[in-house]
């Protein structure tokens, strides 16, 4: 009976230590917590591809040319005198 106690004492003490050591979960701090969560949320990455399209959107609008400003523009003659060619 002894022997049992002795046996089952030691692997109670070796797996104590074990687990201390071994298989414990580091802790997390929250830069780490949110860079996970960023990383693998679908939701927020959508959302932040959306706002990234839209900043697009916003740069090449103001490289598209205006049609009123070039109608206009080409109606205008500076070495017109006023005179048609009759």
């Amino acid at each position: 009976m002894q022997r049992v106690v002795r046996w089952l004492y030691l692997g109670l003490l070796s797996a104590g230590m074990l687990a201390e050591s071994g298989w414990a979960q580091t802790a997390l701090t929250w830069p780490e917590v949110r860079d996970r969560f960023q990383a693998n949320n679908p939701t927020l990455r959508a959302g932040q591809i959306g706002i990234e399209e839209s900043r697009a959107q916003e740069i090449t609008a103001y490289l598209r040319p205006n049609p009123n400003l070039t109608i206009i523009a080409d109606q205008i003659d500076p070495l017109n005198s006023g005179q048609s060619g009759r």
